[in-house]
């Protein structure tokens, strides 16, 4: 499973075709939003700069393998347009803007930059299409490697010192 969460998540909303062309997910662990392919942002801001209650708000949109990746209603963005992301990178935060009834990112992969170019997010994404479905994608920051404790040591044997660090192990 590839969602744009690190963690737990909620499906709030699910694929309809051009009905509901994406999933609408909440973050329950984190509102942080993370790239879900390598690729490069073509679309970053809003979608009406002039009126920000339309349509996604403010959102994101990744090029990658010749499909493009939405991420919608976004609080915050933290990424521009020529940005060459990893998967994982964060790209914004979980939001309400634009046409949305509550905070969630509306997650939908296009053939093109225009609504009805839909593809089924949920088989490409492996995210069930069910709506009130909990999940975890499973993915986690990894954590720095604990320091190693080491300790200064001094050894005596008949005329000879012998002095250095001794580390765990």
């Amino acid at each position: 499973m590839n969602s744009p969460y690190m963690g737990k998540f909620k499906v709030t909303q699910q694929y309809k075709g051009a009905e509901h062309d994406g999933l609408d997910l909440v973050g329950l662990e984190s509102k942080k939003i993370h790239a879900t392919v390598t690729g490069k942002v073509v679309f970053a801001g809003w979608q009406n700069s002039a009126n920000h209650s339309e349509g996604f708000g403010q959102y994101v949109v990744i090029l990658a393998g010749g499909r493009y990746y939405h991420y919608g209603h976004l609080s915050e963005i933290r990424c521009k347009v020529g940005d060459e992301v990893q998967i994982t990178d964060v790209i914004g935060i979980e939001g309400s803007t634009g046409y949305s009834t509550g905070s969630h990112c509306h997650y939908c992969i296009r053939t093109s930059m225009s609504p009805g170019t839909a593809l089924d997010v949920s088989a490409i994404s492996g995210i069930p299409n069910v709506e009130g479905g909990v999940y975890d994608d499973g993915y986690r920051p990894s954590a720095p490697a604990p320091a190693k404790k080491t300790m200064e040591i001094t050894l005596k044997y008949d005329d000879h010192t012998f002095s250095g660090l001794l580390e765990e192990q």
